[in-house]
């Protein structure tokens, strides 16, 4: 048998898409394997944390994380990292990924379209605030490129994750975010905020009536609302993490898992080691890009 005992799942946040995601995929693991596959919340320093327990761990397929894409964002908003993000980690597989951000508004904005938005965000002395889950998060880095892109001037409010930060902007504290399918759309759905656009390159399938931010005149905002990966410490045997990657995409496959993460807005991908590398890689070249235009100094 591969594991020979509970297989340790870290979750480097507290509650929220992470979290969630790793406790429905953790359940069905422990289902088609017969061993526990525990969630470990690990929160602390936009992720790094928990990275780092993951980083120096005994790589033996019995402890894993599950991060979001500020994996690939912090090597460009930290000066230094306790681990190498290449070199210390074997990607198993994608989890989820998300298709793009929604621009969503307080009511109370008197703007009703994305040009309107920018007209007031351009007034020297206008009072936007965008809010997000944390300094370097990717609703952060979407928020800054707005402002370069659409040359305005917010200002960025960051929030202990996406529910106080979300919570800010219910209660009129702030007037924007950039916020993921999963939190912005029941407070669309029930009139509480919004929708002026979407950062993907189409519009989303669940919002057909809003635009994307190139339709709206922002070029150069085609940003996906970020995936959830699996992976394992450096040096874990290959043929560990192809068991791995199998028994994760066949958890992928079981309807009641696809659908319980499709109704929470994340749809799964279960791609092979090699992909999600490739997926990596590139990210971490974006988002450097993104974090430079976006003028974010490193901590």
């Amino acid at each position: 048998m591969l594991f020979r005992s509970p297989v340790r799942v870290i979750v480097p946040f507290g509650a929220g898409g992470p979290d969630l995601i790793a406790r429905i995929v953790a359940q069905q693991l422990a289902a088609q394997t017969g061993q526990p596959f525990v969630v470990d919340n690990r929160p602390g320093a936009n992720g790094i944390v928990g990275t780092d327990t993951v980083a120096k761990a005994v790589p033996d397929g019995h402890t894993l994380i599950l991060v979001s894409a500020s994996f690939v964002v912090n090597p460009s908003i930290y000066k230094k990292l306790p681990y190498d993000t290449l070199k210390d980690f074997a990607p198993v597989s994608n989890v989820c990924a998300q298709e793009a951000f929604i621009l969503v508004v307080h009511p109370a904005v008197p703007a009703q379209n994305v040009q309107e938005f920018v007209a007031l965000g351009r007034k020297p002395d206008n009072k936007l605030s965008y809010s997000s889950p944390g300094v370097g998060n990717t609703m952060h880095l979407a928020g800054a490129l707005f402002d370069a892109r659409a040359k305005t001037t917010m200002t960025h409010v960051p929030y202990k994750g996406g529910g106080p930060a979300i919570a800010a902007l219910l209660g009129g504290e702030i007037q924007a975010m950039f916020s993921n399918t999963t939190l912005a759309m029941p407070h669309i759905r029930a009139g509480k905020l919004r929708a002026l656009a979407v950062t993907g390159r189409t519009r989303l399938s669940a919002l057909p009536e809003v635009p994307t931010l190139t339709e709206s005149g922002v070029p150069g905002m085609e940003i996906d609302a970020g995936w959830f990966g699996l992976f394992a410490p450096a040096k874990t045997p290959a043929d560990i993490i192809n068991r791995l990657n199998s028994e994760v995409r066949a958890a992928l496959a079981k309807p009641p898992v696809r659908e319980r993460l499709i109704e929470q807005g994340f749809p799964p991908v279960g791609n092979s080691p090699a992909q999600f590398r490739a997926t990596v890689e590139a990210e971490l070249k974006a988002y450097a890009e993104m974090v430079r235009l976006a003028k974010i100094q490193p901590e």
